[in-house]
């Protein structure tokens, strides 16, 4: 193989890996929680969902809160809260998205020297804009609130933050599932059977 040809193979790699990880880093969501001071989450053992959750805008019950209802259920029960139709807790769901633009813009340096109409010589500089990587980009983040119903305050919250890929947009299910599951392993209470963190 010729140097020529190695080094473009490299590079062809590099860039391959490069669009891999940025790929990986999109899709991973990232994950903020919090807990009220001084409040032990162990203490509450059944849940209710709000009479009007926040992801449901119109007059009916969306498909991201069926999904999220599931999800968020399915966390609970895992960490021993039940249903109740009198609950401890009541969970609300946020869903949010924003465009975003990002990028940059590769500027060009140019220096030449040239002779004018009459003959005179000089040197000159030009600046220009070359290649240019501006895109939109699409965030969107899904928050559970968990809200004591005795006081009416929030006692945990947890977000995931994310770039929807085109795969998520038909079928939500999957990055709701893993955005919840991700979202309680910032729980105070372990999953029964988990290591507790």
């Amino acid at each position: 193989m010729t140097p020529i040809a190695d080094r473009r193979l490299r590079t062809t790699a590099a860039l391959a890996c490069t669009a891999l990880l940025l790929a990986a880093c999109e899709s991973t969501p990232k994950i903020s929680s919090q807990t009220a001071p001084q409040v032990d989450m162990a203490r509450y053992h059944t849940y209710g969902f709000m009479p009007k959750l926040s992801t449901d805008e119109g007059a009916y019950t969306s498909i991201t809160t069926q999904l999220m209802k599931d999800a968020v259920g399915h966390q609970l029960a895992a960490r021993g809260l039940t249903m109740s139709d009198n609950p401890d807790l009541l969970v609300n769901f946020i869903h949010k998205g924003k465009d975003k633009v990002e990028g940059h813009t590769d500027p060009r340096v140019g220096v030449s020297y040239g002779h004018g109409p009459w003959g005179w010589g000089g040197w000159g500089v030009g600046v220009g804009l070359g290649s240019s990587d501006v895109r939109s980009v699409r965030e969107e983040t899904l928050t559970v609130d968990l809200v004591d119903r005795g006081t009416n305050t929030l006692v945990w919250s947890g977000s995931a933050e994310y770039r929807p890929t085109d795969k998520d947009k038909s079928n939500p299910k999957a990055r709701i599932d893993d955005s919840v599951t991700r979202i309680f392993g910032r729980y105070p209470v372990a999953a029964q059977g988990a290591a507790p963190k």
